[in-house]
């Protein structure tokens, strides 16, 4: 009885690993489409390329590509709320990672932890046939938050959303 209990044991804590996240998330693939995203989010936010940051408060976007992959960065300040976003695409179209972060000027001793769990991506061209920065994207992430309160006494709070991007690089 207490080798078959050791066993159980045992396994159990061999599949621990398996049990927490996944290293890489896998975000799928780059449509190429001119369709938007229309569900899930009322509110669109628009990020256009731009030769400098200093107009950065509507929406500032940056594209970066070589050979082997394509980074799209997103700021928004509008100096109360800031977002960012970095998506990186490699030459075959595979979203690799995707970053999102927010702030805002509120003190309340949360510490606030983003995950992307879901992207979508649509792109009116493909920029490594062209070796072109000169595309419109529309992209749908969703979003868990996880609100970590300064009191042990606090549960934690996770919760789900949408946010919706349109880039504009021409």
């Amino acid at each position: 009885m207490k080798k078959g209990l050791y066993i159980i044991i045992s396994i159990l804590f061999l599949n621990c690993d398996g049990i927490s996240k996944s290293d890489k998330q896998d975000f799928g693939k780059v449509k190429i489409s001119n369709e938007m995203f229309t569900q899930n989010s009322p509110f669109e936010n628009l990020f256009i390329c731009k030769d400098s940051i200093e107009d950065f408060d509507n929406g500032y976007s940056k594209i970066e590509i070589n050979q082997e992959n394509l980074k799209i960065l997103n700021s928004k300040n509008d100096g109360y709320e800031s977002t960012q976003i970095a998506i990186e695409i490699d030459k075959n179209l595979k979203i690799n990672n995707v970053e999102y972060s927010y702030g805002d000027d509120v003190e309340d001793g949360l510490k606030t932890e983003y995950e992307v769990i879901d992207a979508k991506i649509n792109m009116d061209k493909n920029p490594f046939e062209q070796n072109s920065k000169q595309i419109t994207a529309c992209y749908l992430l969703r979003i868990r938050e996880t609100n970590i309160p300064s009191e042990f006494w606090k549960p934690k709070k996770v919760t789900e959303y949408y946010f919706k991007g349109k880039i504009e690089c021409k």
